[in-house]
């Protein structure tokens, strides 16, 4: 994302924002309505182009490359309203800063032509590193150095947006030298094959299996090799991506609205919205506060179900859909410390760096 000024910002002035505003009415006139059907099937390519137009895709590019200068809260609370709205779309779209980073990064000339057809939506992009946070447990994707770059060979875990993103930013395991190797990968060229996974929540984002075949990527494309204990040190830490809370923020905040709409000042719903309004603003030390807001968002989405009662459970109802999501927040980016964290807070456990503000 573009450099742009550090201001306060209240919650009001960033939706009073005419990049805010331009991007809810997207959501509310055409992603909303169509949110339950999208779950269970799959994000359009009317969706994409919605956004497309409203210049979503351009808020991660840096101005000089094409892109818009958004503030970062700006682009936060749009992700959040896009997540309660559908979780799906969502899901399949936020990643698409993953290889744009990426390229910034890697600083090469090849790599950093990319972000103009980045910042337009011509070529959109996602991420999938899952496959090497338990590598020496199970397959991974490997990397091995060869003249000019890396072959990339194995699985992708999980990816989303498959079929719309054509950019990832895939990690891959050299263990003849102890690294993990980030690179930018064209995911429709030849050797790069995906299968839709069917998803108890978020079945509408698009998150794919797929497998490389001996894909090379040139050293252009490499953004980042790092050593793997130093990466998985700092793996789930969300103070390096505060990025990483939107979903429950948003979700959890839609399913309180939907609740209060039905009982406006219940006091219960008000307690947990602002439960959920002090979490996002006061992280604790990681990886807990990840785990503390998704524990919320799970009890938030529980109380949009009551809220609606045996309706919300239809399958046409987006109570079910935003509950559902809850539980998948519960395994994204699923590394040792962020596990070790929910046990701990669905076991009622107080971890003492828990309480240390961070």
């Amino acid at each position: 994302m573009s450099a742009a000024p550090q201001v306060e910002t209240t919650h009001f002035e960033v939706t009073d924002h005419p990049v805010y505003q331009d991007f809810a009415e997207v959501v509310r006139t055409v992603i909303a309505p169509r949110a339950v059907e999208v779950d269970a099937t799959e994000v359009p390519l009317s969706n994409v182009a919605a956004l497309r137009e409203v210049g979503y895709f351009s808020w991660a590019v840096p101005v000089q490359y094409g892109g818009t200068a958004v503030p970062p809260e700006v682009k936060y609370a749009a992700s959040e309203l896009l997540f309660g709205a559908c979780p799906s779309t969502a899901l399949a779209v936020t990643q698409h800063d993953g290889p744009v980073g990426l390229a910034l990064k890697s600083k090469s000339k090849a790599a950093l032509a990319l972000l103009p057809q980045l910042a337009t939506g011509e070529r959109i992009g996602t991420t999938g590193v899952s496959q090497i946070r338990t590598w020496r447990e199970g397959r991974s994707m490997f990397a091995k150095k060869v003249p000019g770059g890396y072959r990339f060979d194995g699985p992708v875990t999980y990816l989303s947006g498959f079929g719309i993103a054509d950019t990832g930013n895939l990690g891959a395991v050299d263990p003849d030298n102890d690294t993990y190797v980030f690179g930018i990968v064209d995911l429709t060229q030849p050797g790069v094959s995906g299968k839709i996974l069917e998803l108890a929540a978020v079945r509408g984002s698009r998150t794919a299996s797929l497998q490389l075949d001996n894909v090379f990527v040139a050293d252009e494309f490499v953004g980042e090799v790092v050593d793997i204990d130093e990466w998985l040190a700092s793996d789930g830490i969300t103070k390096q991506n505060p990025f990483a809370a939107v979903g429950p923020i948003g979700i959890g905040r839609a399913a309180l609205a939907d609740a209060l709409e039905v009982f406006p000042g219940e006091p219960s719903l008000l307690k947990l919205s602002e439960e959920l309004e002090h979490a996002a603003i006061t992280p604790l030390r990681d990886p807990y506060w990840r785990a503390q807001l998704d524990e919320i968002v799970v009890r938030a989405t529980l109380a949009g179900l009551v809220a609606r009662g045996g309706r919300g459970l239809n399958t046409n109802h987006i109570a079910q859909v935003r509950a559902r999501a809850a539980f998948f927040l519960q395994v994204r980016g699923l590394s040792a410390p962020m596990r070790v964290a929910r046990f701990e807070k669905l076991a009622h456990i107080d971890n003492p760096a828990a309480t240390q503000r961070g």
